[in-house]
């Protein structure tokens, strides 16, 4: 019967060792990511935008959308594990009313890994085709009523 207990307790043991390690492991990524969206937008929130009414920062126009896509464009993509690049897509309004898209590059053989932008003014018709699968980001944008 002592044998028997060594094996439960060392089998509880395992147990918990993994739930706690499993446990570390996720709280670590969601708190990288949580850094790393909490620095793209602070370098956002930065940029300035011309808009008819002057040129505005990023921190006072409602980020409607953002999407995201591999850059796959690179022929070197293929000899190294991941991606190259990964591009996101900030669709944004503001004042006048005025629409844009920031287009932020991380480039993956960069040791600081520091975004890069490019800024783009878009028309209504641009934005609303951006737009046009997202309810919320219709709302945000044009805010109007969204039919069902």
């Amino acid at each position: 019967m002592g044998a028997m207990r060594w094996i439960i307790v060392i089998w509880l043991g395992t147990v918990i060792v993994s739930a706690v390690l499993a446990g570390w492991i996720v709280l670590w990524h969601r708190l990288t990511v949580q850094r790393d969206a909490t620095r793209l937008q602070a370098a956002f929130d930065a940029l300035a935008f011309p808009s008819p009414a002057g040129p505005v920062r990023g921190e006072t126009l409602t980020v409607v959308k953002i999407a995201y896509q591999l850059d796959d464009d690179d022929p070197d993509i293929r000899t190294r594990p991941g991606p190259a690049h990964w591009n996101s897509l900030w669709y944004a309004a503001g004042p006048g009313p005025s629409y844009f898209l920031a287009i932020c590059t991380l480039d993956a053989r960069a040791t600081d890994m520091a975004p890069r932008w490019a800024v783009r003014c878009i028309d209504e018709a641009r934005m609303r085709a951006a737009v046009s699968d997202d309810a919320r980001a219709q709302m945000l944008a044009f805010g109007e009523a969204i039919e069902a």
